[in-house]
């Protein structure tokens, strides 16, 4: 049916149940004569009588009483249909599809959902952690989390911060080989890195580039962390990896006149044209908790690493 129809069985429903025009059209706040008016086209286009009119009274025909329950039902579907839908939009509820990088998802994002799922229930998850860049339209994603420069497209990029390498040794290997003043000493140490990565650029007092001959290279920055406070070298580690280390002295930051460059973290989403309560309301929850307290950021200065 298309919905004038619809409408019409809405207007017969009412009348049936306010007993008269009168007190269907009160209630609908419509003119008698156009409640008439619909309850006589829909008889039309059923091609049957629903109604036995009086001047004193109105009472369904067999036909209408059964067309009635079925009608009922239909319109109170509708009406919980409705409902449903409202409370749908004025609290998140459903199914949350969202992917990011595997080591901030890891080590950062997990933690920030879990608090999420807890203050909402009614959420369901699915967490694509991957290195791989997925399309949100593509793949159904609601939010995806990037690291690192943004491609233009037409996604909504909410800013989460930055993040950096922090330069770093274990103090049992400081304590063996002596602490670097100038990136150039580092062709005297033992140097680590992610990847085949066979140079450094350094930015500070003057823009330094060191070619390195890595004695360990590994692309994994959680076991290049574990090597680094096993002693083996120096390596640049993401401040996400190392950030807890660097706050309790297991790993002292070297070079801080020579910071690496930081990359960005945004949260992306399609457009805010009908965007849905549950993407909106984790969007919000992510910035807030992210902003406020970055789990990546190291106060260098208050490690004994000033600038």
């Amino acid at each position: 049916m298309d919905q004038f129809d619809l409408n019409e069985i809405a207007i017969f429903v009412k009348v049936v149940d306010a007993g008269s025009f009168t007190g269907a059209a009160r209630a609908l706040n419509l003119p008698k004569s156009t409640v008439s008016r619909k309850i006589t086209q829909l008889e039309e286009h059923l091609g049957v009588r629903l109604l036995q009119r009086t001047t004193r009274t109105l009472s369904l025909t067999d036909t209408g009483s059964a067309y009635y329950n079925q009608c009922a039902r239909i319109i109170a579907d509708v009406r919980e249909a409705n409902v449903a839908v409202t409370q749908m939009q004025s609290s998140p509820t459903g199914l949350l599809r969202i992917t990011a990088p595997v080591l901030f998802g890891s080590r950062v994002l997990s933690d920030v959902v879990a608090e999420f799922l807890l203050e909402h229930p009614q959420i369901q998850l699915d967490m694509v952690l991957t290195d791989q860049p997925l399309d949100l339209i593509q793949d159904g994603i609601d939010v995806a989390f990037r690291v690192g420069a943004l491609a233009d497209s037409s996604l909504i990029a909410r800013a989460l911060g930055e993040v950096s390498g922090i330069l770093c040794a274990s103090p049992e290997y400081l304590a063996k080989h002596g602490t670097p003043s100038h990136p150039n000493d580092l062709k005297q140490h033992h140097v680590l890195s992610y990847g085949a990565q066979a140079e450094w650029e350094f930015s500070g007092p003057e823009n330094v580039s060191v070619n390195m001959r890595p004695r360990i290279h590994v692309n994994d920055f959680d076991s290049l962390r574990k090597f680094v406070l096993k002693g083996f070298g120096i390596a640049s580690i993401p401040a996400i990896v190392c950030a807890d280390e660097i706050r309790s002295g297991e790993l002292k930051p070297l070079l801080c006149e020579w910071p690496f460059n930081a990359f960005p973290i945004h949260a992306l989403y399609p457009s805010n044209r009908h965007l849905s309560v549950k993407v909106r309301s984790f969007v919000d929850f992510v910035v807030e908790r992210l902003r406020a307290n970055p789990p990546w950021v190291v106060n260098l200065e208050g490690v004994g690493c000033s600038k």
